[in-house]
């Protein structure tokens, strides 16, 4: 990862959505640089616990809490990036 952030082009530049990924975006980015979450083909490790993941009828799946989720759920390190407010 070379600390790039891609924006969907169907988001409006310079709106409040935008500003929100870009923020959200930027605590992956931080997080990955100081260690606190990191990727692999077959896990994500964050705050030092390591989330099995694997390929599973296609999707990207990781195990969290005994259950295999599709990515993008409800996973501890998204709800840390979603809770970022402007300014803080």
């Amino acid at each position: 990862m070379d600390g790039s952030i891609f924006i969907s082009d169907k988001i409006q530049p310079g709106s409040d959505m935008e500003n929100k990924v870009l923020l959200h975006e930027m605590r992956h980015a931080t997080d990955l640089k100081t260690g606190k979450l990191a990727y692999g083909d077959d896990f994500v490790k964050y705050n030092g616990t390591t989330y099995p993941r694997e390929t599973r009828n296609g999707k990207d799946m990781i195990k969290v809490d005994g259950k295999w989720k599709e990515a993008g759920d409800n996973f501890p390190w998204e709800n840390d990036a979603n809770n970022i407010k402007n300014g803080s």
